[in-house]
């Protein structure tokens, strides 16, 4: 079975689309370890690097909430999209 592929972009991307209304998604690194096939190490260590880069906040024990999540209740053409976000993590 092929490895998913692994990095900063594909975790928000995964965290972004997974949030609910609110922007909060509920999971940890024993989350992403099972779903990208990956040591809980590294996706702690991956998860820690979106929340210094202010994409993600840890609220509580299993939760992160998005710090620029869209409102959805009024959609425009103007919002930004998860990978609008993360332009800058492919520069690094």
């Amino acid at each position: 079975m092929k490895k998913k592929t692994f990095d900063h972009e594909s975790l928000y991307e995964f965290i972004w689309n997974g949030a609910d209304n609110d922007g909060i998604w509920s999971g940890n690194e024993k989350t992403l370890a099972a779903k990208f096939r990956v040591p809980e190490d590294q996706a702690y260590v991956v998860l820690g690097d979106l929340c210094d880069r202010n994409l993600i906040q840890r609220v509580g024990k299993g939760d992160y909430i998005i710090t620029r999540w869209p409102e959805r209740s009024e959609p425009g053409e103007d919002e930004l999209r998860w990978w609008e976000f993360t332009a800058t993590l492919r520069h690094r």
